[in-house]
């Protein structure tokens, strides 16, 4: 197809975040996204859709910019379906952080004291309740804390539903183009150029999940962007556990239609995206860890992904020196958590109002 040869707005990337940030700019601009690949197909789809936040391990500025795009996802997930018809799966099942021995259950009861000072549910749990309240947990386990608010998502649904809306909001999104270079001039971006044509946009988002700037000539002034690999399976087991369960990178997660997804690895791979032995060596871990009641369930499927890490990530907003060029970048294994935020914050920049106060620590300029 023929691109519009000079939009209001260019969204670089078409996972969770672009998708979230193109449908905000379609109210009020001309806006076309395109995606090296298919929309939502690299770490958007491999994500498990936890939206933990009192059960993460942030404090200060990072638990608040999570703590507040959580709170927009009920209101984003009703509008979704009245949009768009599809259910996204928001559920606030809570999350269990279990202990495994003295030692994880002071760190446990020490996490859930400092969220307890700033205003979270925790509940902590002793090894009896914890059992009556999660059967398939490790019968070994010596407590645990009970963070009721934290909530899941169907990813992959999530993804659909925002491109779906932004597509209605009159969003030209196109999968499979890939963005080769930018050309700048003084202080602004000029033009684009996806695969053979040039695309001269009024403003340029790069929201490029693990790749970043790295395939984009031109962008040597974007943060870099680092991947890190994480391995999932899916078990499908007679009993599930009813809520996500939690130690360290162990999780365990229920979803519809009885499958439990296990993860998950951090592994500095570059962008080989592989299922390995050893992975599914530490996945099988932290079954064991969390409820190996569930070691003999079937394996139905194993998945690899890559998460987008910056240092300082994740950082959002204009570029400092280059007036029309804006990014929302780096946000490791949050992406479906942020997307909400991500987007308010990225389209205030560009319209030039405050942006939401959370995201003030994670703006570039």
């Amino acid at each position: 197809m023929s691109l519009p040869h000079a939009p209001d707005a260019l969204v670089i990337g078409g996972g969770v975040i672009g998708c979230a940030i193109a449908r905000e700019l379609a109210t009020t601009r001309r806006v076309v996204l395109l995606d090296r690949g298919p929309l939502g197909g690299e770490a958007s789809s491999a994500a498990a859709g936890v939206l933990g936040v009192a059960s993460g391990d942030d404090d200060g500025p990072r638990l608040a910019l999570r703590q507040a795009s959580l709170a927009r996802h009920p209101a984003l997930a009703a509008a979704l379906r009245d949009e768009t018809d599809i259910d996204v799966g928001f559920a606030r099942t809570g999350a269990v952080a279990v202990a495994g021995d003295d030692g994880e259950l002071a760190a446990c009861e020490a996490r859930a004291a400092r969220r307890r000072a700033v205003g979270f549910a925790a509940e902590r749990l002793s090894a009896h309740e914890l059992c009556v309240l999660e059967p398939l947990v490790h019968p070994g386990a010596r407590g645990g804390v009970l963070y009721p608010d934290d909530a899941v998502v169907v990813a992959e649904r999530l993804v659909t539903a925002l491109a779906d809306s932004a597509r209605r909001r009159g969003a030209v999104l196109v999968p499979g183009l890939h963005v080769r270079a930018i050309e700048r001039a003084g202080d602004r971006v000029l033009r684009v150029r996806a695969g053979d044509e040039w695309v001269a946009p009024g403003i340029v988002v790069l929201a490029t999940g693990a790749w970043g700037a790295s395939a984009i000539a031109g962008l040597d002034v974007v943060p870099p962007v680092v991947p890190v690999r994480g391995q999932m399976m899916a078990l499908r087991p007679d009993r599930s556990p009813a809520r996500v369960l939690t130690a360290g990178n162990a999780f365990l997660v229920p979803r519809p239609h009885g499958e439990v997804w296990v993860g998950a690895t951090f592994e500095d791979a570059g962008f080989m995206k592989a299922v390995t032995p050893d992975g599914l060596r530490e996945l099988a871990s932290h079954v064991e860890r969390l409820a190996p009641a569930l070691a003999t369930a079937p394996i139905v499927r194993a998945w690899s992904g890559l998460r987008p890490s910056c240092p300082q990530g994740p950082v959002l907003g204009r570029v400092p020196g280059v007036a029309n060029l804006l990014v929302a970048l780096g946000h490791h294994r949050n992406g479906v958590l942020l997307a909400p935020i991500s987007a308010e914050a990225v389209v205030a920049c560009a319209d030039g109002v405050p942006p939401p106060d959370a995201t003030v620590p994670f703006l570039l300029g």
